[in-house]
């Protein structure tokens, strides 16, 4: 006898492998879509860059220009 040499007759396609199969696509679905979500909201946020220039522009300001 031979590895994995099984009668035909005996060996048939169950329901649970492609159930498993069906599980696991609709899971990426759900993380695909989930991460979208989160990465448009991320996408919103300031660069550095943009942080700097801010920074640089903020420190450019005299304080005795404040009217006080």
């Amino acid at each position: 006898m031979t590895l994995l040499d099984v009668d035909a007759s005996v060996v048939h396609a169950g329901w649970l492998p492609l159930f498993l199969t069906g599980l696991l696509l609709v899971a990426l679905g759900v993380i695909f879509f989930s991460m979208r979500h989160h990465l448009r909201i991320a996408d919103t946020f300031p660069t550095e860059a943009q942080l700097r220039s801010k920074r640089r522009a903020a420190e450019k300001v005299d304080p005795a220009d404040t009217g006080e």
